[in-house]
């Protein structure tokens, strides 16, 4: 009987280096992110955002 693992998580793989996305693509996501907050802002109103 054997004790080894067979799961990749467990081989100290972290989920940094799963992924990993072009610069490019980062800086466009993180563009999304801003205009998707600063539109709840707008619309929602302030509550529950702090500056």
């Amino acid at each position: 009987m054997t004790t080894e693992r067979v799961n990749s998580q467990a081989r100290g793989a972290s989920p940094a280096n799963e992924r990993r996305r072009h610069p490019v693509a980062n800086a466009v996501r993180n563009v999304g992110i801003v205009l998707d907050t600063a539109a709840r802002v707008l619309f929602l109103g302030r509550d529950g955002v702090r500056l």
